[in-house]
C-alpha cells in the first residue's frame, strides 16, 4: 500500500493483529450501537436469549460478545460462505439471489434467521441464540463493501500490498475489514460514543432514513460503493466474471497488481466506515426490533 517507507512505518505502528471480518472492534462497534436502539420489549427479548440481565449495559456487552461468534465457530461449523456474497462488476442487484445458491450467502442467511427469532421457533440445527448471534454478525459483514463483491479475487484478498502496511495488513481486504479502523486509533468504546454522539445529531427522521431497506439493499448500496472506492479509486483491473477458489487461481492481473493506497486514501476512506459502522448499528436495530 505504501510508497513512501516512512508512512509503512507509520501504518505499522497503527494496524493491531486482526479477529475477525470487520476484525472485532468494528462488529463490537455495530453490536453495541444497535443495542442503543433497541426497544424495551426487543432489549428484554436479548436478555432472555443471551441469558443477561435486561439491562442496556448487560445486553450491550452480551451483543458485542455474541457479534464475533459467527466467526470464532465457522471452521467448526463449515458456513464460511455465509459471511459474504460474491456479486461481480458486471452483476445487476437482480442477480443477488443467482448468486446465492441454496441460500448459502450473507443476505440469505440474515432473511432466515431473522425469521427464526421472529417465530419464535429453534431451527432442528440452530438455537434462537445461534439465531441472534448469526444477525448480528452477518449483518455487520453486508456492511463491509469488500464483502458484497467479486472481481476474481475473492473479495479483494488477492490484491497485495507490497510490502505489507504491517503483518496482518497484506491485502485490500484486510485494509478494509480492519486496517482502517485501527488507523482511526479509538478503542471500541470510544468510537461507538463517538459514533452514537454523531447519530443523535442527525435527528429522528435522518436515523430512520439511515436504518431503512433489508439486507438486499445493503448489499447492493456496499456493492457499489466497493465499485467506486476500492476498485474505482484503487485502479484495480476489471476481470472477467470467474470465481477462483483461491489466490492462486485467480487472474494474474490481480495477483501481481502491487496495491497502493497511500495516507491520503486511508484519510478519505475513514468517513466511508464510520458511515458504514453507523448504519450497520441503526439497521441491525430495527431488524431486531421488528424479529423480536
Amino acid at each position: 500500500m505504501q510508497r513512501l517507507l516512512c508512512a509503512v512505518v507509520t501504518f505499522c505502528l497503527l494496524f493491531a493483529s486482526p479477529a475477525y471480518p470487520w476484525w472485532e472492534t468494528g462488529h463490537q462497534v455495530i453490536a453495541r450501537i444497535a443495542a442503543a436502539h433497541l426497544t424495551p420489549a426487543a432489549r428484554t427479548r436479548v436478555a432472555r436469549i443471551l441469558e443477561v440481565s435486561d439491562t442496556p449495559q448487560a445486553v450491550a456487552d452480551a451483543l458485542a460478545q455474541a457479534s464475533t461468534w459467527a466467526d470464532e465457530t465457522k471452521a467448526e461449523t463449515k458456513t464460511g460462505n455465509w459471511h459474504f456474497i460474491d456479486l461481480t462488476l458486471e452483476d445487476s442487484k437482480s442477480e443477488i439471489p443467482a448468486r446465492c445458491p441454496d441460500d448459502n450467502c450473507a443476505p440469505a442467511r440474515i432473511r432466515l434467521f431473522a425469521a427464526q427469532l421472529k417465530s419464535r421457533v429453534s431451527s432442528p440445527h440452530w438455537s434462537q441464540a445461534d439465531a441472534l448471534r448469526y444477525v448480528v454478525h452477518l449483518v455487520g459483514d453486508v456492511h463491509q463493501p469488500l464483502h458484497d463483491i467479486s472481481n476474481a479475487d475473492l473479495g479483494g484478498n488477492c490484491e497485495l500490498f507490497n510490502p505489507p502496511l504491517s503483518g496482518d495488513v497484506k491485502n485490500l481486504h484486510a485494509l478494509w475489514d480492519g486496517g482502517i479502523i485501527k488507523a482511526m486509533d479509538e478503542s471500541a468504546q470510544s468510537l461507538t460514543d463517538s459514533l452514537e454522539a454523531e447519530i443523535k445529531e442527525m435527528g429522528e427522521p435522518d436515523q430512520q432514513q439511515a436504518a431503512a431497506g433489508n439486507q438486499d439493499d445493503w448489499v447492493w448500496e456496499g456493492h457499489e460503493l466497493a465499485k467506486a472506492d476500492v476498485y474505482g479509486k484503487l485502479h484495480v483491473p476489471l476481470e472477467p466474471v470467474i470465481f477462483p477458489k483461491s489466490c492462486a487461481e485467480a487472474p494474474v492481473e490481480i495477483t501481481s497488481f502491487a496495491a497502493q493506497a497511500d495516507q491520503g486514501y486511508i484519510t478519505a476512506m475513514k468517513p466511508v466506515v464510520r458511515q458504514q459502522l453507523s448504519k450497520a448499528g441503526l439497521r441491525l436495530a430495527r431488524l431486531l426490533n421488528e424479529s423480536l
